[in-house]
């Protein structure tokens, strides 16, 4: 148990940091706070009340084979890295437009995907990797080698900051910097208040094994211009600017620190009149960690826990969190793919309509999942 004189030491230097680092008209009354501990009631909420809903399916081809979802949705592209080492390259509308394979142990070569981030505006893909950060054009040319220093820690996490920065979170050294997307150089580092690190995960100990069930953790979420950053030992949510300047915007209780069963706030994601959170509590139930999807109405502060649905597929469900931007690195586009399988089955029993239940009928039998493109109010 930590003495009293080192918690009032953390919660001071916490203190002095949030109100040094914020705008000089930051009060209280603007922070969003969430408990939770709280059983929230349930509201149902049409999805069509905060977002345009596109629907996509990608045509089959030979050369062009896949399993699962992209790793980049962007305005114009949609990228996937396979496990395999194939990076596939569509057109928005579904075209295949490039695939290429650098898998290996040579040089300009990765040796797996970590992460892979798309830099549109210079139309090059970045493949974080064990042996460093490759950068390739879209159509495969190799291009350079990023800093080697970046390597396979666990939860890492990279996003475009601007033209020529990116932002990172780094796992090991628990830190969020700027780094060039030149030579992944630090040019800037952000020092949030320390306590004691929280581990994202569930440790499952089962004779001399040992497994972790990560929870999702979501370190860095755009939002607006800026970004949201988490540390999930601290109470206090920040926004990063685009002028990189930090503030506080969200809040949580209890204080994580204080539970003995920790549950973690990944931030949130707005659409229309709310902000979608997700909530995970660490500890095992069915071998999964339960998670709680919440919504708060940002006219009047009031919490909810979602139930959301849309007129397309009669009884289906979706929850929206800061998943469901991850692979579009842009607050106002969400993405969610629907198993074709389930699909048909659904469209059997009469419980699909409208573009969602035209581009089921014309599906192969056993074709490509159906995306949902989602174009947030």
């Amino acid at each position: 148990m930590k003495q009293n004189s080192t918690i009032l030491a953390i919660c001071a230097i916490a203190y002095f940091f949030l109100f040094s680092c914020a705008p000089r008209n930051q009060n209280d009354s603007d922070l969003i706070h969430i408990d939770v501990s709280r059983s929230y009631p349930v509201r149902e909420i049409n999805l069509a009340e905060i977002a345009k809903i596109e629907f996509l399916q990608l045509e089959m081809h030979d050369d062009f084979l896949f399993r699962g979802n992209p790793r980049v949705v962007t305005e114009n592209k949609i990228i996937f890295g396979e496990s395999n080492g194939d990076i596939l390259v569509f057109s928005r509308d579904g075209r295949p437009l490039s695939r290429f394979n650098r898998r290996g142990q040579g040089s300009g070569e990765f040796v797996n995907i970590l992460e892979l981030v798309y830099d549109e505006m210079t139309d090059e893909i970045f493949v974080r990797a064990p042996n460093g950060i490759m950068v390739y054009s879209s159509a495969g040319k190799y291009k350079r080698t990023m800093q080697q220093g970046l390597r396979n820690f666990f939860g890492t996490q990279l996003a475009n900051f601007d033209a020529d920065t990116f932002l990172l979170y780094n796992a090991e050294e628990n830190q969020f910097s700027l780094i060039s997307k030149n030579d992944g150089n630090m040019i800037q580092s952000f020092d949030l208040p320390r306590d004691e690190r929280i581990m994202p995960g569930y440790v499952l100990q089962s004779g001399g094994n040992i497994e972790i069930i990560t929870a999702p953790a979501h370190r860095i979420v755009r939002h607006g211009d800026g970004f949201l950053l988490t540390d999930f030992a601290l109470d206090t949510v920040f926004f990063l600017s685009q002028n990189r300047e930090l503030s506080p915007i969200l809040t949580r209780s209890p204080a994580i620190q204080s539970m003995n069963t920790i549950t973690l706030l990944n931030s949130f994601v707005e659409a229309g009149d709310y902000q979608f959170v997700l909530a995970v509590t660490v500890r095992l139930v069915d071998n999964r960690l339960p998670r709680t999807y919440l919504m708060r109405n940002k006219q009047t502060g009031s919490i909810y826990r979602q139930r959301i649905t849309f007129d397309e597929f009669e009884g289906r469900e979706i929850n929206l969190s800061p998943q469901t931007i991850a692979l579009t690195q842009n607050s106002r586009l969400g993405f969610i793919s629907l198993d074709l399988t389930e699909l048909q089955d659904a469209n059997d029993e009469g419980r699909l309509s409208g573009r969602l239940k035209e581009i089921v009928e014309n599906s192969e039998e056993d074709g490509n999942n159906v995306f949902m493109l989602l174009h947030f109010k």
